[in-house]
């Protein structure tokens, strides 16, 4: 009967045992459950992320390039091409290591002559982390026109715009330095005879002196001066002009003798601004004999004619008269 009681016992407890095996089984999976599904979820998203940034991805990079060992007596006239646009691949951690600022791409110039030289964009020089690869340049090849370096000596103009104020004129103008060198591609600098200085507008001037620095505007973007400024003077004066003055008394000063003058009247051409002799008048007394210190009879003397400042004589017929001076008063 004990025999069959273990028997029966033994029985039970296997029966028992899977049962307390899973038991044990959702406790261990069930216990901190929250934590495990955290660190569940944080292994998973590790697994992305280095899943992902070990798999291939493209870029796209802008590179400069840069022309060295161009000879002295040559220049570029063509369309400059500073940059070119360079796609790549490779794993993201790669391609993040990439500094875009000290990529560069030389063009190599020494020995290269006058004409058209076509360049094959080389990707050498740049320094990518291995594993990265260049899929498309573009351009893949670039052009550069070369011409030979010329320098010309020309006059420099003075260039005035505007209208002068009624009554005034020019001069005398003059610019400092009165010629430049101008260098740049021969083509270019063959066709340039002179160079005109930036507009100096006169509308609005005095008489005197103008004085102003101007610039040397550019002509082209090949094409450069041995100076960018000068210097512009410009002597501004009052327009003269000539006028007739017909049948002009003349009178005498200066003694109490009678006195009588052939011709009484003379002819005057005078010489002045133009705002000065438009408004003259020659009043009596204006033109005159000096008669001072002269005894009487006959004499033969010029007039003499009392202008404004900067009016002068041009011409005065007769140039002489005669004068006759008597005693027994007027």
């Amino acid at each position: 009967m004990k025999a069959l009681d273990q028997l029966r016992s033994a029985a039970f407890w296997r029966r028992l045992a899977p049962l307390a095996e899973r038991e044990r089984w959702r406790r261990a999976f069930t216990h901190d459950l929250g934590l495990k599904l955290i660190s569940l979820g944080v292994a998973f998203s590790l697994w992305i992320f280095v899943n992902a940034s070990e798999r291939d991805t493209e870029m796209a990079l802008q590179v400069a390039l840069e022309l060295r060992n161009l000879p002295a007596h040559l220049m570029v006239t063509s369309p400059r091409v500073d940059f070119v646009d360079i796609r790549v691949s490779g794993p993201r951690t790669l391609l993040g290591r990439i500094d875009r600022k000290r990529l560069l791409i030389p063009l190599d110039l020494s020995g290269i002559r006058p004409g058209p030289a076509v360049f094959q964009i080389a990707t050498d020089a740049l320094n990518l982390p291995r594993g990265v690869k260049i899929v498309r340049i573009t351009p893949a090849q670039i052009t550069l026109d070369l011409e030979r370096v010329m320098r010309q000596t020309v006059p420099v103009h003075l260039q005035l715009v505007g209208k002068l104020p009624a009554g005034l004129s020019i001069v005398d103008s003059r610019v400092s330095p009165e010629s430049v060198e101008v260098i740049g591609p021969s083509g270019a600098v063959e066709d340039v005879k002179a160079v005109e200085t930036a507009p100096l507008d006169v509308s609005n001037v005095s008489p005197g002196i103008l004085e102003r620095e101007l610039a040397l505007p550019e002509i082209s973007e090949y094409i450069s001066f041995s100076a960018q400024r000068v210097a512009a003077q410009v002597h501004i004066g009052e327009m003269e002009i000539e006028r007739e003055f017909r049948r002009v008394q003349v009178s005498v000063r200066n003694t109490a003798l009678r006195a009588t003058v052939d011709p009484g009247e003379i002819r005057l051409i005078l010489r002045g601004p133009q705002r000065v002799l438009e408004s003259l008048e020659l009043n009596h007394g204006e033109v005159y004999i000096d008669a001072a210190g002269l005894a009487a009879g006959r004499h033969e003397r010029t007039p003499t004619v009392d202008l404004p400042p900067k009016v002068a004589v041009v011409r005065q017929d007769p140039p002489k008269v005669r004068l006759r001076l008597q005693k027994g008063g007027r």
